[in-house]
């Protein structure tokens, strides 16, 4: 663990940004570069303050600089507005890759190792999330949900983060937009609307290659159980433990029912009452009724109360990875992991102090997608942070909690010029 990874975080999206076409016309003012204007969009959400780019236009008015400079490396701080016309012509996917390259970075400082816990690699847990709404404002990517006279425009995405059982941290990777373009035109042309399974379809045409060197375990809901995913989830050469409901899967359930199931048992207190986690599984059942199958291996977790004297928490999984009375207990606490995205991202990002639902600017074609990207992206930063970088984790701890830390950040930015990210965070100590 060390210092400066800051700069090579920075550095990765500069990097990605310079394979980026600028489409604006010749002769329109190009005063502002696009990199100043993901720079710019980015501070918002790394110091989690809206206002920041009118509070550095002054501060750099009164003394020649400001702190997106000096921090960010941002040349020329453009206006809300034009930040959000010069995002809207950006694809997400171009700048995708600086997900990985940040992982990179933090796995060379040795920040990853603690999150590989099973078979030597990873768990990525998928899920979707909703991140913008709204009954007037849209585009034609936008998604659509009508309940009688009342549509309600909106977009959302496939968000993938790095888990580990005990570990409240998590890592974002690369998201898939959730979005309609011309070839999902919606049900008024006889076609459905895109939705989260083809987006992790595309994620793993897109992204698989990139991430196979975590050797990752996908973790999901009752959604990426089936047939098809499950098959080409096992081409790309990457594991998975996905959940599996009975009452979606019929064929694979009365197989369960009708077989032998290895069962063990283990009685803990949890500090208030005694619990006993009991363990079922049976290696190499059916998917589904099909000649066009797949074998895979079931188990189950039930916890049983016996203060309450009742059942507190049933879930049962599907994964690829044989099943002994030695890993059981390893692989459902992997599984229950994926409860992480949701109540370490989703939930995170939501409700402190990212606002990822929102609206900073929702453009034409690719601004709200993009300003969830970079949403996504600092967050990704300050979770490398917090793993890899010494000064970062003490200036948390001098602070404790986090809104105070944004709010101390906030405040401190507004009213003094530093001259780097680590003459900012030495400011904690004093």
């Amino acid at each position: 663990m060390g210092r400066g990874i800051f700069n090579a975080l920075l550095n990765n999206l500069e990097a990605a940004a310079n394979n980026l076409a600028d489409s604006r016309r010749e002769g329109f003012d190009l005063k502002y570069k696009l990199i100043d204007a993901l720079k710019s969009a980015l501070s918002v959400f790394f110091f989690q303050h809206p206002s920041m780019l009118d509070f550095q236009t002054r501060m750099k008015q009164k003394w020649k600089r400001s702190n997106l400079e000096t921090i960010m490396g941002v040349k020329e701080i453009p206006s809300n507005v034009q930040t959000t016309t010069l995002l809207d012509g950006i694809k997400p996917d171009s700048l995708s890759g600086a997900f990985n390259e940040n992982l990179h970075a933090a796995d060379e400082r040795g920040g990853l190792k603690d999150f590989r816990c099973l078979d030597g690699g990873v768990l990525l847990a998928l899920d979707g999330v909703w991140y913008f709404s709204s009954e007037q404002v849209h585009c034609d990517r936008c998604l659509h949900s009508t309940k009688g006279d009342v549509t309600t425009y909106y977009h959302s995405a496939l968000a993938g983060t790095l888990v580990k059982p005990g570990n409240t941290a998590v890592l974002p990777v690369a998201p898939e937009m959730i979005a309609n373009t011309d070839d999902t035109p919606d049900e008024t042309n006889g076609k459905k609307q895109d939705c989260e399974r083809n987006a992790a379809k595309r994620w793993l045409v897109k992204h698989a290659e990139e991430y196979k060197w975590l050797s990752p375990t996908l973790l999901g809901d009752d959604l990426y159980s089936n047939y098809p995913f499950c098959k080409e989830v096992l081409e790309y050469g990457y594991s998975f433990i996905f959940t599996c409901k009975e009452d979606s899967h019929p064929w694979l359930a009365e197989t369960v029912e009708n077989s032998y199931l290895q069962e063990t048992s283990r009685r803990e207190w949890n500090g208030r009452h005694h619990l006993v986690h009991t363990y079922r599984w049976l290696n190499g059942v059916e998917i589904r009724d099909n000649k066009e199958t797949l074998t895979v291996n079931y188990f189950s977790l039930s916890i049983w109360n016996e203060e309450k004297n009742k059942q507190t928490f049933y879930n049962s999984w599907i994964t690829n990875k044989t099943i002994t009375g030695d890993n059981v207990s390893l692989l459902a606490s992997c599984a229950r992991s994926r409860w992480k995205i949701e109540n370490e991202h989703h939930n995170v990002l939501k409700n402190h102090g990212y606002n990822l639902e929102h609206n900073f600017g929702h453009g034409k074609t690719h601004a709200s997608e993009m300003y969830c990207l970079l949403h996504l992206l600092a967050f990704q930063m300050h979770s490398l942070l917090d793993v890899n970088d010494e000064g970062y984790r003490k200036a948390r701890a001098y602070v404790r909690r986090r809104d105070e830390f944004f709010n101390e950040l906030r405040v401190l930015m507004r009213r003094n010029l530093f001259g780097s990210w680590q003459e900012r965070i030495r400011q904690f100590k004093r």
